[in-house]
């Protein structure tokens, strides 16, 4: 296993500490993984007013284990990670082990430096992601918190209750491969992106921590059945989603409770959850260019394509056609 702990103050410090343990150089503010121990590489991006940024995307031969130690800063990480598979990567919060390796292959959560974190990154796994490094300060000026800044000690209170991460949603994921491909990229195209996927996230914990807050009877083993729901709405692998009586078996749960337990946490039905991802995964797909019309409604489960088309229009006021031509 390779072991490195640190004590985070910048992204830019870390990746010199970083390229040192490793045995390597920085230029231009990147390092890449030596031969011996895998691919990839690990780049920083300033992104201005004191935030930094730092991607990755690697294959080790070796376990990984990096451990940052907790301080006293008001600092806090915005983290999004994606791996190839289910357990290749396993996330600790001040020694309690988080349900990622279990419940899902990505995620997109938040951390303080006043916690200790241990991410265990498996040998032969696909890992690829960003941390942002975020103030107070800032996020009270820039996400407009000032009068609703409690929201973060109510994050760290979901931590307890189960709800401790956002899965990543189609856009996030596009978004991130475009970081990550942004060899030479310009300063406002890395904002852009980056900053596009923090106020995802900020919008969510804030519709989270309401939902919550409204509802005293929800306990955390409903909120991980839950969890476990969308995983299964969302697979990459799903394409006609499983009947609510199908899921309820998942969970041992009444069909009742769970369409109420998963409204609750996720704000939709489970079909709506379901017809809502389904339908931004095919928005991104016709925006590529890469796929047709024809194709996106077959890979998504479309048999009757006429069907596809007017799901597509409930969903975003226009035909596919119209967002092609555009």
């Amino acid at each position: 296993m390779i072991a490195f702990t640190y004590t985070l103050t910048t992204y830019t410090s870390l990746l010199h500490e970083m390229a040192a343990f490793f045995g390597v150089p920085v230029i231009e503010n990147t390092f890449h993984i030596p031969d011996a121990l895998g691919t990839g590489f690990f780049k920083v991006i300033d992104l201005g007013n004191g935030i930094e940024a730092i991607i990755y995307d690697l294959k080790l031969t070796d376990e990984l284990l990096l451990t940052r130690k907790k301080e006293n800063k008001e600092y806090y990480t915005l983290v999004l990670d994606e791996t190839q598979k289910p357990g290749g990567m396993n996330v600790f919060i001040e020694n309690e082990k988080l349900g990622i390796e279990v419940e899902r292959n990505n995620a997109l959560y938040l951390t303080s430096f006043l916690f200790e974190v241990d991410t265990v990154l498996h040998k032969n796994v696909s890992a690829k992601g960003m941390r942002v490094l975020l103030s107070l300060s800032w996020m009270q000026q820039y996400l407009q918190l000032k009068e609703k800044d409690e929201i973060l000690e109510k994050y760290i209170e979901l931590k307890t209750k189960g709800v401790w991460n956002k899965s990543v949603d189609a856009e996030s994921k596009e978004l991130l491969d475009e970081i990550l491909k942004l060899e030479d990229g310009s300063l406002l195209s890395y904002q852009n992106k980056i900053l596009r996927i923090v106020e995802k996230f900020f919008s969510w914990l804030y519709d989270k921590t309401q939902a919550l807050e409204e509802d005293s009877g929800i306990s955390r083993q409903d909120i991980v059945n839950a969890q476990k729901i969308e995983s299964i709405l969302t697979s990459e692998d799903t394409v006609i989603p499983p009947t609510i009586n199908q899921l309820s078996k998942e969970v041992a749960m009444s069909e009742s409770k769970l369409k109420k337990i998963f409204k609750t946490v996720y704000g939709l039905p489970p079909y709506e959850y379901f017809q809502k991802h389904r339908m931004q995964k095919a928005r991104l797909m016709l925006l590529s260019g890469r796929y047709s019309i024809k194709d996106v409604g077959y890979t998504l489960g479309y048999s009757n394509l006429s069907n596809f088309t007017l799901a597509f229009k409930k969903a975003f006021g226009k035909l596919p056609s119209e967002l092609t031509k555009k």
